[in-house]
């Protein structure tokens, strides 16, 4: 069903069911080279407005359109996206700097996004005594704002549009202008099937997001990104009560036990800390050890991390590719230079890498004080520290020491006392002898400042509806 004008070199906005230019453009970089990528157009306060009003006429009719047409349209568009696989592959590999097998999972992961959300269905509650029938529904929400985060730029766009459309929403998505090619591309794709308004995509620069928090006629915002950033959209929201979810920021800790297979353990700690060069937000942010296996565990972390081949997304022996972008680069950059400065161990330092490319090396941070900066700030880059530990309440207190609350992990071979720790965690995703690895099976959310809400699972797309009770008297 591929439709072969599709073209992965020219790149829009997407206004009511348009393909829109603009006299004015911008460009990101490949991290693996510095080189320029595509020019998009940056989105003008007309293509906002002209979004908007599009995406609240086409509610009219999206919304009561029957639930299963909406799903047959998904299905379609499903069947549209998956010859074009290897492109959006390839294009996340240009754009975050993913090695091939990262930007593979996140193109792949799209089919699996699709085949959860059409088995769901909106649930009905009826309730009936001597006087009364109450019918519980869900009705959908209304115009969404999807601000969508340059880590993974196909997947969290697509998890947020899909239960939007699903429950009868209309969506706007505003990608990264880091990482603007994937999303802009997909959604130009949905123009084939789906009526225009319905989803479209405005991108270009970063005053695009608070004009549409912003708008009295934008009804929710969905938004992924930094804690700091989803404070500043709570209170921008707070002026007309609009609907929000947000997905922010995480410190997340892995608490290993003692009665651990060192060998195979440690290169999956290791993993779930430097994947995609940490800049996952469910990604390991610091490391406990239990002290009777301290040294014998980090060297195996060590040994693992070193192996770890760093270089160009399309090079096949690659591991870690690139930062995505030279603002992260810099944060982790400052970090590495206050932990030296400070007089830190490092277990594995960070080398030197010459030539184009965000590059940085993976550096593990030998047992520093717990208010070092490594410790206390989220990282998202690639290093991490690996602390000690001797009695199970303080390391458990330790780990939850945090405004944050996203992810953890817990590792030992006793699984039913990992159970009970992980049920301890004061976080919204706990993984026991695992690093993190979502499935949108299951709710994706954070507590604490982490987030508000979540999506994803059996129940995250009733964020996109509002409830409304039917009561009938008989």
């Amino acid at each position: 069903m591929a439709d072969s004008t599709l073209n992965f070199e020219t790149f829009f906005n997407i206004v009511n069911g348009e393909s829109r230019v603009s006299d004015t453009t911008t460009f990101s970089v490949d991290p693996s080279t510095e080189s320029k990528l595509w020019s998009v157009p940056v989105a003008s306060k007309n293509d906002v407005e002209d979004a908007v009003r599009s995406a609240n006429e086409a509610f009219k009719s999206w919304s009561t359109t029957p639930f299963e047409e909406r799903v047959g349209k998904l299905v379609q568009w499903r069947q549209l996206y998956e010859p074009y696989i290897e492109d959006f592959t390839k294009l996340l590999m240009a754009e975050c700097g993913k090695p091939r097998g990262v930007a593979a999972g996140e193109a792949n992961e799209v089919l699996a996004l699709f085949d959860h959300n059409v088995q769901l269905r909106i649930p009905e509650e009826r309730l009936e005594d001597e006087s009364r029938i109450a019918i519980t529904r869900h009705v959908p929400v209304g115009v969404v704002a999807a601000i969508c985060p340059w880590n993974f730029p196909l997947v969290l766009s697509i998890g947020k549009i899909l239960p939007a459309l699903l429950t009868g929403c209309t969506i706007i998505v505003k990608p990264s202008p880091f990482t603007p090619y994937s999303a802009l591309k997909f959604v130009e794709l949905a123009q084939q099937i789906l009526p225009p308004g319905v989803v479209q995509a405005i991108g270009g620069e970063d005053s695009i997001g608070p004009a549409l928090v912003q708008h009295p006629n934008v009804n929710k915002i969905s938004f992924t990104g930094s804690s700091a950033t989803g404070k500043r959209i709570m209170a921008s929201a707070a002026a007309t009560l609009k609907r929000v979810t947000l997905e922010l920021g995480g410190n997340d800790p892995a608490i290993v036990y003692p009665d651990v297979d060192i060998e195979k353990t440690a290169p999956e700690v290791a993993m779930g800390c430097f994947v995609f060069c940490g800049q996952v937000c469910v990604a390991t942010k610091r490391v406990y050890v239990h002290e009777s296996i301290y040294e014998p565990f980090l060297k195996a972390m060590v040994d693992a991390v070193s192996q770890m081949e760093v270089g160009k997304a399309d090079s096949p022996s690659t591991v870690l590719g690139p930062m995505q972008n030279k603002m992260q680069y810099d944060k982790v950059q400052d970090l590495v230079a206050d932990t030296k400065a400070q007089g830190y161990k490092f277990a594995l330092a960070p080398r030197a890498i010459e030539g184009k490319g965000y590059y940085i090396s993976p550096s593990i941070v030998d047992n520093p004080p717990p208010t070092a900066r490594i410790v206390v700030e989220e990282q998202f880059g690639p290093i991490v520290p690996v602390l000690k530990w001797s009695d199970e309440n303080d390391v458990i207190a330790r780990a939850n020491g945090t405004t944050s609350g996203l992810g953890a992990s817990v590792w030992s071979g006793d699984a039913s006392r990992a159970e009970k720790v992980a049920k301890q965690m004061q976080a919204g995703s706990v993984f026991v002898n695992s690093w993190a690895k979502t499935t949108p099976r299951a709710m994706l959310s954070g507590h604490k400042e982490s987030g508000i809400g979540g999506e994803w699972g059996s129940t995250g797309f009733l964020e996109y509806c509002n409830t409304q009770v039917v009561h009938l008297f008989k």
